[in-house]
């Protein structure tokens, strides 16, 4: 079984509705100002912002080009 076939296949859609409503969340999170700098374990970190940072990006990145394509499914 090919890896990029599993999260493509029509029958895990629901991995690709709870994956996209994640993203939703962490980008929901970001607006309304959630300090990530305060948990617990970004405080243990060295390079907490920059990861929480990076996070937002890849939400970003799924939302832009998964949710055009399950929305128009």
């Amino acid at each position: 079984m090919d890896i990029l076939t599993v999260f493509n296949d029509p029958s895990n859609q629901t991995i690709q509705i709870v994956f996209l409503t994640l993203a939703v969340v962490r980008l929901y999170l970001e607006v309304v100002g959630f300090k990530f700098e305060n948990l617990p374990i970004t405080s243990k970190m060295s390079n907490g912002k920059g990861f929480h940072r990076t996070g937002l990006y890849f939400s970003i990145g799924y939302i832009v080009f998964t949710a055009p394509g399950l929305l128009l499914a």
